[in-house]
This record gives C-alpha cells, structure tokens and sequence, in this order.
C-alpha cells in the first residue's frame, strides 16, 4: 500500500513538473555546408528525431520550456544571405530558432582573417560548424541567444574503407554532437563559445569491404617509426622494417650488374621504351623481431630522368614489367611476384551517396538523393607465388587486401603504416602473415 502510494505521488510530481513547463513552438531550422554533405544526415529520421529529443530535453533542464509540436524539420539554404538573416517577428509565445553551417578551415579563417595566411593551428582541422541557438519570447522579455563554434579534427580511424575527403562525421557521431551542442547552447552557466572534437572518419559505402569485416574480430596494430606490434592468438607479434636504400643497376662497362636472362630482358625492354634512363634495385630490410627472421624485398625499377615529377615532388619511379620482383628470406626466395600500377577492378564499387562507420553495414546512411557508383583502383597491385602458392595484394590508399590461394585471407587498414587488420581466415599461420604483412607494406607502396 505504502509502496503504491509513493508511486501516485512521483506520478502527480512529474504531472505537476510538466505543467509547470511553458510551451514554446519551433520556429526556424536552418542549415548550410560549403564543405560537404553533413547537413544531408538531417533527412535521416533517426538523427533528427535523436536530435529533437536531447533539444526538448535540455529546454525542459535549462530554460523551463517545452516544445508543444516536434514535426518540424531542417531547412538546407543555397546562400548565406538568407542563413544570416534576422527574426524580427513579435510572437504571442516562446519561439525556439536553430541555425548551423559548416565551413572548411580555409575558408574560415579567411573569413575572419581578410585572406591572411593559414593558421598553422588549423592545419589539423577538417571544417568548423557554427551554431546558433535563440529562443524568441514575448515582449518585453528579451530573446535569448547563444552561438557555438565546433573545430572538427581527424581522430585514429575506427573502421576500414574510403574515407570521404568532405564528411567528417558518421550519422552516429553527427547525432552526439548535436547532442552536446544543444546541451552548451542552453546552458547559461557554460561560458564555452568553442569547443574542439576529435571524430572518427566515416567511410564511403562499398560491395567487397564493409560486408566481409562486419562479423570478423578487428586487432589494433600499434606502429611508429617503422616498427609495428599487436596481439594474435594471445601472442606478442613484433615488425620492422628499415630505411629504403637502392642500388643502381649497371648496364654498360666491365662493372655492369649481373641479370638474371628475366631481368635482363626487363631492362631491356625498358631502355628501348624509354630509352637510356637509370634502373635501380629499390632495396628494403624487414624482420620479425619475436621470430628473429630477416627479409629483404628486391625491386627493379626505373627512375625517370626528365621532367615528370610526381605529386611528392620526388621522380617517378616505375617497377619494372615481369615476375622480377623479390621478397628473400636470409638467402631463400619466399616470393616472386608482379606489379601493376593503378589497376581498376570492375567487380569492386564504392558508393560515394552511402556513408558507413567503416565497421557494420548497419551503420550506413544514404547522404544524397542521386545514386551514384564507382569502380575501385588499386595504387600497386602484386600477383606472383608466396611460398609456392599463389598469392596477391591489392594495395589502395587507405588499405590493403591480401589473398593467397585465390581466397581473401586478410584486410589491415593503413596508408603509410598498418594500422588495423581484420584476419578472414584464422587458420592462417602467424609467421606467415606476418611475412605478408612485411611485403605490403614495405615502403615503396606508399
């Protein structure tokens, strides 16, 4: 009985706590990006109705008020001339207003600048996201009106694909800003106008990634200056690898290079297609620290002696055609193999209109109205034998794809070291991956 009565009483408290809210109606929600698609997660119901609860929750915590209609939505300007406008309307009731806009970090400081220099604090900032949050009341009170500024930085991603290079937030992490936002925004005692986030990347959507890592356990690979470690099968696995040296190859003379009759026939192919240019051995050292093995890969190539210059600034250098290419074990040759520069697959599709945390294709949101496809490219793509089996490594920017036996055994995410590795067939041998490991990502295929 007693227990009963307690129960009526929160019950007639909260009633009594509700009524005491004043009700308030949603007036305008704005949004704009010069940078990318964020603001297209405001037509996934799901992040705006997570969006609608935590404002309505902290108007109840903060300001007393309730909103008395939820159905209302984001409106996308096309100019920032409308998003700067004023609400000048005299209104009967509290009126909640919401604007936000996305800038790159260039354009941004520009804005506040007059096109000086970039900041180089900022050169680690992805965009800038403005807010402004008012609260219109009746007169004579006066609108209450708050703004946020949120610097948004590239944290270790958490999943593995292609990021976007203009969407800094999956629709989860989009959803727990706004939470937090509308949480400083009504708060009167939080003094903070900026604050800074770090945000996992999300990933394009895709048919060969996402699908086959989502049920398979992720292990975190720690690198840093050339050495990697992580925990497999309760083991310790230790790499390195050394600095890249290169030896040149002599063609002419009584101290030219001794070739095999495949390498002389690649060099020669090379010299009558691009004539007299220097080839080298590209030359790196690995080894497996806990195994106490050491390997050295073996590539020829050609370094272009004109003009041509790559990205980098550096020369370009092109493996030379052929099975010429080496990864020894002391003096015992593990695997021969080939490389393919800029391979398109045409079974292997990014969807650029589908963004995903990179982990489950549960996460995946479609983020514009026109479908859109895109055949993947691999960087460097190397087939040959590994240890007398046939074997493969597509090497992407973001990630590698390792396949032996013509299955896919192995996905490590990374772009100059690896990062994270998603093992697809467990029954693999941890020497032997680790040896893959070594070969995809030596440093030649950055």
């Amino acid at each position: 009985m007693i227990k009963s009565i307690f129960s009526i009483l929160l019950t007639s408290c909260s009633l009594l706590s509700l009524q005491a809210q004043t009700m308030a109606k949603p007036g305008n929600f704005h949004c704009i990006s010069i940078e990318g698609p964020m603001m297209q997660y405001w037509k996934n119901p799901v992040v705006l109705q997570q969006f609608k609860e935590a404002l309505n929750q902290q108007l109840g915590t903060h300001k007393n008020l309730s909103l008395a209609n939820l159905d209302f939505e984001f409106t996308q300007l096309n100019n920032f001339r409308d998003f700067n406008s004023q609400q000048n309307t005299t209104v009967t009731a509290p009126v909640v207003n919401f604007k936000m806009a996305e800038y790159s970090a260039k354009v941004f400081w520009n804005q506040i600048n007059n096109n000086q220099p970039l900041d180089s604090n900022l050169f680690s900032i992805q965009s800038v996201v403005m807010m402004e949050l008012s609260i219109q009341q009746p007169a004579p009170a006066p609108t209450y009106t708050k703004s946020l500024e949120v610097y948004i930085k590239r944290a270790k991603a958490n999943g593995i694909g292609v990021p976007f290079g203009n969407l800094h937030f999956s629709a989860k992490g989009f959803a727990e800003l706004m939470k937090k936002s509308v949480e400083i925004l009504l708060d009167s005692s939080i003094e903070t106008e900026q604050i800074e986030i770090k945000a996992s990347p999300p990933f394009m959507g895709d048919n060969f990634i996402i699908g086959a890592i989502a049920n398979a356990p992720k292990i975190n690979i720690e690198s840093k200056n050339l050495f990697s470690k992580y925990q497999l099968k309760g083991q310790s696995e230790l790499l390195r690898w050394d600095e890249q040296r290169f030896l040149e190859i002599i063609l002419k003379g009584k101290n030219r290079t001794q070739l095999s009759a495949d390498m002389a026939k690649a060099v020669e192919n090379s010299v009558r297609e691009h004539g007299n240019e220097i080839h080298v051995f590209l030359l790196q050292d690995a080894r497996n620290i806990i195994l106490n093995k050491n390997y050295q890969l073996i590539i020829p190539a050609r370094v272009s002696s004109n003009n041509a210059i790559a990205s980098s600034g550096m020369p370009q250098v092109e493996p030379l055609e052929g099975y010429n290419n080496y990864l020894l074990n002391e003096k015992d040759t593990i695997a021969k193999f080939s490389i393919l520069i800029d391979k398109k697959d045409f079974t292997k599709k990014l969807y650029p209109h589908i963004a995903t945390n990179g982990i489950d294709s549960s996460s995946a949101v479609v983020i514009s109205d026109k479908e859109t496809e895109m055949t993947y490219t691999s960087k460097y793509s190397i087939t040959g034998t590994f240890r007398n089996q046939p074997f493969g490594i597509e090497i992407g920017q973001y990630f590698r794809e390792v396949y032996l036996n013509n299955e896919r055994i192995l996905i490590i995410s990374g772009t100059e070291e690896p990062e994270k590795m998603v093992v697809l067939n467990p029954s693999i041998p941890s020497d032997l991956l680790n040896e893959l490991i070594l070969l995809g990502f030596n440093r030649f295929f950055q």
